[in-house]
């Protein structure tokens, strides 16, 4: 036992010097004299700083919010501060119904509930109106001023009820003479707030001889609206609003806003805001423009005394992945801080790429080969829509390997020395029959010294 102890004891002390021996840099390279390869004082020093992981650890992001589609905007109206506003008003009204008979309802009275708890009763005209023959706001039930507010109930009384069945009248019995509603709808100074009843009855028919009876179970359906009422005095409204940028949200200077046939331009402030004073009451078609975003236009109603209120949300030019850079690699070359024939890095696009909504024109690829001794050496490229490379070892946002599937063939490039080759290429095809939110580069290490590629960046053109 002693023996075995001081055995392993002297291959412990030993190691290091053998290690030393066999791997120590004598300051020339056989296959290139680079700042890399002098700087390094052992392989075993760095191949024991290698993170190893397995391909299967990298995940691919989840999908972006948005899709770079047509540009998009909402429109809002409110009152000027300078305009009095009218009291809130209920209107109360019918909608075409779904009855197939002929059913005549005389109503009563209507009672509506505040959320606050307060009931108020409003007084119906009393005549007969027919289900069969209602239509969409032509049967004005009601219509009364009412505290501004949130209601959550209604309920109207009905006085009688009838049905022309056969060429004869029978009287219709409704369970406690009351039809009830139970739902939200909002009462706004200024605004009349449209309730349109639609009738959607269930009637019940029983016969005791030669009797006929008649039982109206009534389910109502409820939709309301608020429009703004008109304010006689004031003839002229505003428009204002912001301009953002779709795939950011961040707001954008410098935009050109115009009325198209009107006159009326203007440009965003730095935070984006715009506005147009004292337009005459009617429809006009804003326009946006800016060299580095879509044009974009759209309708815009302005009503007397009111501001409607824009936000757009232009979409930019250009759309570009993030920017990647490998560190240097080489399969054999000792000295790189990652060793493997390929080397792979991913671009992400902030936006998820859209054929259908809005096709781009072109799309390329932008990255410089940088060879780490003199001369030249060669690499060649591949670009697809899925990891490509089976990862070996990994250092920060690039990885590298010897085992690869790879995509589509870019071509074969030439690394230079500092500061680089810059280059170039048309991907567009690629890309329109890729669609993908992340792509991956790899490049192919052709040669024995490490190479590497930095500013890999992918740029979408929709102009």
């Amino acid at each position: 036992m002693n023996r075995k102890i001081l055995l392993a004891l002297a291959i412990g002390l030993l190691m290091p010097l053998l290690t030393g021996c066999f791997f120590h840099s004598s300051g020339s390279n056989p296959v290139g004299d680079t700042s890399i390869a002098n700087s390094q004082q052992s392989a075993q020093a760095l191949s024991t700083a290698k993170p190893q992981i397995m391909a299967s650890s990298y995940t691919k992001p989840v999908d972006r919010k948005y899709t770079f589609a047509k540009c998009s905007h909402s429109i809002g109206h409110a009152f000027r501060d300078d305009v009095k506003k009218a009291a809130a008003r209920l209107r109360v009204s019918l909608m075409s119904s779904d009855v197939t008979d002929n059913i005549f309802i005389t109503f009563e009275k209507m009672m509506v509930k505040s959320e606050k708890g307060g009931k108020t009763n409003i007084t119906l005209p009393t005549r007969k109106i027919d289900l069969l023959s209602a239509s969409t706001l032509s049967d004005l039930l009601a219509e009364q001023q009412l505290p501004e507010g949130r209601y959550n109930y209604m309920e109207v009384s009905v006085k009688a009820a009838e049905i022309n069945y056969e060429g004869k009248v029978y009287k219709v019995v409704v369970p406690s003479k009351k039809i009830r509603f139970v739902g939200k709808f909002e009462l706004k100074d200024g605004y009349a707030t449209n309730l349109k009843v639609k009738f959607l009855h269930r009637l019940t028919k029983w016969k005791v001889g030669k009797l006929n009876f008649f039982m109206l179970l009534p389910v109502v359906k409820i939709g309301s609206e608020l429009v703004p009422i008109p304010v006689e005095e004031v003839t002229v409204g505003n428009i204002a609003g912001s301009i953002e940028n779709f795939v950011s949200s961040a707001k954008l200077a410098d935009i050109a806003v115009s009325l198209e046939g009107t006159g009326f331009s203007t440009v965003t402030d730095s935070n984006g805001q715009f506005s147009f004073a004292d337009l005459p009451a009617g429809v006009y078609n804003l326009k946006t423009y800016h060299p580095d975003f879509l044009d974009y236009s759209f309708p815009v109603e302005v009503a007397a005394g009111q501001i409607a209120s824009v936000t757009a949300q232009l979409n930019p030019a250009v759309i570009q992945s993030s920017i990647g850079s490998t560190g240097w690699f080489a399969r054999y070359f000792p000295f790189a801080e990652l060793n493997g024939e390929y080397a792979e890095v991913s671009l992400e696009t902030p936006v998820n790429i859209d054929f259908v909504s809005l096709a781009f024109v072109k799309a390329e690829l932008k990255f410089v080969a940088e060879y780490n001794s003199g001369g030249a050496a060669r690499c060649h490229n591949y670009l697809a829509a899925t990891q490509q490379v089976s990862a070996d070892a990994m250092l920060g946002d690039w990885w590298a390997g010897n085992n690869a599937n790879l995509g589509n063939y870019l071509g074969e490039f030439y690394a230079l020395p500092a500061p680089g080759n810059p280059l170039t290429v048309d991907v567009t095809e690629m890309i329109r029959s890729n669609p993908s939110s992340l792509y991956f580069l790899a490049s192919q290490n052709m040669d024995f010294v490490d190479i590497r590629m930095t500013g890999i960046q992918l740029s979408i053109f929709y102009r």
